[in-house]
């Protein structure tokens, strides 16, 4: 998978435990992966590629995929990396109180990212800077001393938060974007064009919908001098209606691998999943208890032929 990720304490264990019974195998029916190696490749089973990166699935490799992808197979999901934050998407479905808020705000605008190769956002940092300072907290363009440790307390500080992605590409909406509403700041977003079918766009400063820099900048000093105006666009909801979009309701993640277990063998009662070097096995619940009502039959068939 990828760094630091915590394979036996994560967002597949977590959730799907809610909905199936997990134990431990060695071989594995199903094969849980992501992009950073080859190693999947070893095994011989069904295979579900997770990523994170801006990556079209490959079905010749993986039967299942789940990413950023716009795609219609039914045999891929669009779970964008950000619904796996420790934040669920409901905590921007909570009220807030704005004027609160605003009055904990001490800084301009916060920038937080390692990647120094992204240029667009680079370039803009730089540029918005010649109006006010903009604290940047990560690796790159750090102008603080040293990187924030916690980057939602160091951003939630600010009036604004740059959350420009490495690149443009539609679907690839990351953390960024996300981070910056459960911080309470208001977004400049670049990245995916068609972000506005996320998130409610009265909610962020959306780059692409501007003719130039020059532009949003104009429009960021706009809401910095006028507190009522920006507090207006910040007690916009992060969704539409204040509603979190079906396409990203933890139903849809549950019924894709209902979905995968289905299709990939229906008679089947049990099965196992590896995930990397820890090995899953799950028990679909319904299967289960199927298999409790039959026996329950047969013990009462038996007693009946008793009495």
């Amino acid at each position: 998978m990828w760094p630091n990720f915590d394979f036996q304490n994560n967002y597949f264990t977590i959730y799907l435990s809610q909905h199936f019974d997990i134990e431990l195998n060695p071989k594995p029916d199903f094969l849980i992966h992501s992009v950073y190696s080859k190693n999947y490749l070893k095994f011989n089973c069904y295979k579900i590629c997770i990523t994170g990166e801006d990556t079209r699935p490959n079905f010749s490799e993986s039967d299942f995929h789940i990413g950023f992808d716009y795609n219609d197979s039914p045999r891929y999901l669009r779970w964008p990396l950000f619904l796996m934050n420790k934040y669920s998407p409901d905590y921007l479905i909570e009220e807030k109180d704005v004027n609160l808020i605003f009055k904990k705000k001490q800084r301009f605008c916060s920038f937080v990212v390692s990647n120094s190769y992204a240029n667009e956002r680079i370039n803009f940092f730089n540029k918005l800077s010649e109006y006010k300072r903009v604290d940047s907290g990560g690796k790159c363009l750090n102008n603080i001393g040293s990187p924030v440790v916690d980057k939602f307390e160091f951003i939630s500080k600010s009036k604004f938060n740059i959350a420009f992605e490495n690149y443009s590409s539609s679907g690839y909406t990351t953390e960024k974007i996300f981070d910056a509403f459960i911080a309470n700041c208001i977004p400049i977003y670049w990245g995916n064009p068609c972000v506005e079918a996320d998130f409610n766009e009265k909610a962020f400063i959306n780059v692409h919908k501007y003719n130039s820099i020059d532009e949003v900048i104009a429009y960021i000093k706009y809401l910095d001098r006028n507190d009522d105006v920006y507090k207006s666009v910040l007690s916009e909801p992060a969704f539409l209606d204040n509603k979190v979009p079906e396409q990203f309701q933890l139903k849809k993640f549950v019924e894709f691998f209902a979905f995968i277990f289905e299709q990939s063998n229906q008679k089947k009662k049990v099965y196992k999943f590896a995930h990397k070097g820890i090995y899953l096995w799950y028990h679909i619940k319904a299967e289960l208890n199927r298999y409790k009502a039959k026996l329950a039959r047969f013990k009462n068939s038996l007693l009946s032929k008793v009495s």
